[in-house]
């Protein structure tokens, strides 16, 4: 993949990424639900050039399936993989406003879209989680504001009105739901922050409040990731460079980044000063299971690293998106792909058509891809 090419799927990927959430609490002592005490650090260089040897990617991860997805008819092209999720052996792919249901070994087996302002329909999918306790699909419509709940069969449930702008969310296993807005919403007549609710929408308590000294915003669109099903992993803006873990009704903070591009106290704290896009930096992209951490760290003028933390030992690898990072012998890529999505233990990465058949060499390495073919998934699993 070509520099030109990784840099456009960046940007073309960064509003489904989220950067947000500052968090008013400077400690245990500030907060008992708060406690840094398990905070690692770790330093990514953006601005350097680094010599390290990339290392192949199959050593890292327990496993990696490549998983072709089946396109048998009009009912069944993925046009896009927007989020994916599993259930058991089920894959389920979000691809605008459909969800469409896989095997592990890529064979289709329905979809599920019901848009429509009937009952038990729904108008948009800005995006959906699954209830571990129940199993239940739930599917966030933000034209409607409103959580829809259905069986896993598909068998309407119930709608949940959200009595605040909401933008992301994720369900906790006691059927409660995190939901979350952007830093940038000043809306007075809404919450903001973090905040959950009942399984009704009734509102129980805030969790995260975001600190309004903090003004500088880049991109904020909310992201919230299934660690597993009983913690949810989110990351802090630039100022702070926290990533955080909630579960157990505590909030920690996992991990800190620092790198090398100094941000100056009068672009940090002023929205209005002019933008300077070589000395801004920002985290996008991020992706977490319980033995990796993944995200996107850049300025804007130039740099462009991906970052993969191994949360065994805390070490980490720069992996630029155009470096021969990946070899797995079952397929021979050589790219490490464009990754989209975790849940609970594996992140996903895809190829497209239009990715494999700009280079002859992608071509080489899924041999099986039509140009009318679905995306390939990479499934990057912790055991």
């Amino acid at each position: 993949m070509s520099k030109r090419l990784s840099i456009s799927l960046f940007r073309a990927g960064l509003p489904a990424f989220a950067l947000m959430l500052v968090l008013l609490a400077v400690g245990c002592k500030g907060n008992k639900k708060v406690c840094y005490d398990c905070l690692h650090e770790i330093n990514v260089p953006i601005l350097e050039d680094d010599p390290t040897e990339y290392p192949l990617v199959s050593r890292l991860f327990g496993s990696i399936d490549t998983i072709y997805l089946e396109n048998s008819g009009p009912d069944s092209y993925v046009q896009s993989v927007d989020e994916v999720k599993f259930k058991g052996d089920t894959i389920i792919v979000r691809s605008t406003g459909t969800l469409f249901f896989f095997n592990r070994q890529g064979k289709y087996l329905g979809r599920f879209c019901r848009q429509g302002n009937g009952s038990g329909g729904y108008r948009t999918i800005a995006c959906f989680d699954i209830q571990p306790s129940t199993g239940e699909l739930i599917i966030f419509d933000n034209q409607s504001d409103a959580l829809v709940i259905y069986g896993f069969d598909g068998t309407y449930h119930r709608k949940v009105l959200m009595a605040d702008y909401v933008t992301d969310f994720a369900v906790l296993p006691n059927g409660d739901f995190l939901l979350t807005n952007p830093i940038h919403y000043r809306g007075k007549e809404y919450r903001r922050g973090l905040w959950q609710v009942d399984a009704q929408g009734r509102f129980k308590k805030q969790i995260v409040t975001y600190d309004e000294n903090f003004l500088h915003v880049s991109i904020n669109n909310p992201y919230l990731n299934h660690i597993s099903p009983d913690v949810i992993g989110f990351m802090g803006v630039e100022d702070n460079d926290l990533f955080y873990h909630l579960a157990d009704d505590s909030l920690s903070v996992n991990c800190r980044m620092t790198t090398d591009i100094v941000i100056p106290d009068d672009l940090k704290n002023n929205s209005k000063v002019f933008i300077n896009p070589q000395m801004e930096y920002t985290k996008c992209g991020y992706l977490e299971t319980e033995r990796f951490l993944y995200f996107v760290a850049t300025n804007y003028g130039a740099n462009l690293v991906m970052v993969l933390v191994n949360k065994d030992d805390w070490s980490f690898y720069r992996m630029y998106p155009y470096s021969d990072i990946f070899n797995y012998n079952a397929v021979n890529v050589e790219q490490f792909p464009y990754l989209v999505s975790c849940y609970n233990g594996t992140m996903v990465g895809f190829f497209d058509a239009g990715m494999v058949f700009q280079e002859e060499r992608f071509q080489k390495m899924f041999p099986r891809m039509k140009e009318d073919s679905n995306p390939v998934l990479i499934l990057y699993n912790d055991k």
